[in-house]
């Protein structure tokens, strides 16, 4: 738990108290005891300059000024704030073109509402313990939108220092021999969803066993996106499978997803890492509502 001299400065923009004072008792909880308010985007811009936080949650729909409106003014330079000032937006609708518009803006991170205090943990620990490299580029300015190095990555959005080694060697997960087999294990999980009857625990676990031999394939292959795929939905199945009621949503988005993995090349990294973005922002949102009810 962090000590409180040495805490980092959050500031909150929410028009709405209630959603304020929820957040900042969620980063209380965690030890994070420096936190400011701001209720407009007038207000956030004020609040920046003169408290000069390490971390900002700001709403997508901020009056006079939204949550990636502020983000793009911060990454372009605003008077004497930070440009590298760690940005969570919170959205009420993570749809995919919120998160890729969300993404262009340089926003480090997406919050789903209703949240729960783990999801807001994870991102703040993303961007405090795990930050990542920051861009500055004629066409994008922000957090790398890679969270990872990827050796063998060859597609338009490659690096000039990226290894020349790699640039055109055909990553594993690539190959259609391994792509034909996990496709399959795709085929057999939807096929296994269509047979599953609410509150049916056994049938339930075969899901979850194909599920996870959905990632183990993956892993052998080295393909981390459909891997995480997997884990995502395996992390919902677990934490509902106690009662075998499932939301037929979160399966579908996610075998939607998984098929939509299967099929995307490495030139399609970004619309790949949306997918996966995508997947854990719905399991949070459904995990939370649960949490809640």
């Amino acid at each position: 738990m962090p000590q409180q001299e040495q805490s980092p400065r959050f500031l909150i923009a929410d028009p709405e108290g209630h959603s304020r004072n929820l957040l900042a008792e969620v980063l209380r909880a965690a030890g994070y005891l420096s936190i400011s308010h701001a209720r407009d985007g007038q207000e956030l811009l004020e609040r920046t300059v003169e408290v000069n936080p390490r971390v900002v949650f700001a709403t997508s729909r901020l009056p006079k000024l939204s949550g990636l409106e502020f983000t793009r003014l911060i990454r372009a330079g605003f008077q004497d704030v930070s440009r590298q000032t760690s940005i969570i937006v919170m959205t009420d609708t993570p749809t995919k073109a919120f998160l890729a518009t969300a993404q262009q803006s340089g926003a480090d991170e997406m919050l789903a509402r209703p949240f729960s205090s783990q999801s807001v943990a994870v991102r703040v620990k993303s961007v405090l313990e795990r930050p990542r490299a920051f861009v500055d580029s004629a066409v994008y300015i922000g957090p790398c939108r890679r969270r990872r190095t990827v050796e063998d990555y060859s597609g338009p959005w490659r690096r000039f220092i990226d290894p020349l080694e790699g640039a055109l060697v055909t990553a594993a997960w690539e190959l259609e021999s391994n792509r034909a087999a996990v496709r399959a294990c795709v085929r057999k999980i939807s096929e296994l969803c269509l047979e599953l009857s609410p509150g049916d625990r056994r049938k339930l676990r075969e899901v979850y066993f194909a599920v996870k031999e959905a990632e183990t394939v993956a892993d052998d292959i080295k393909d981390q996106m459909m891997g995480d795929a997997a884990r995502s939905l395996n992390r919902y199945i677990m934490a509902v499978g106690a009662s075998g009621d499932v939301d037929p949503q979160v399966l579908t988005t996610h075998i939607d997803a998984m098929h939509s993995l299967g099929v995307l090349s490495g030139q399609d990294y970004l619309e790949r890492e949306n997918l996966i973005l995508g997947l854990r922002l719905l399991v949070d949102k459904k995990l939370a509502r649960l949490r809640a009810a």
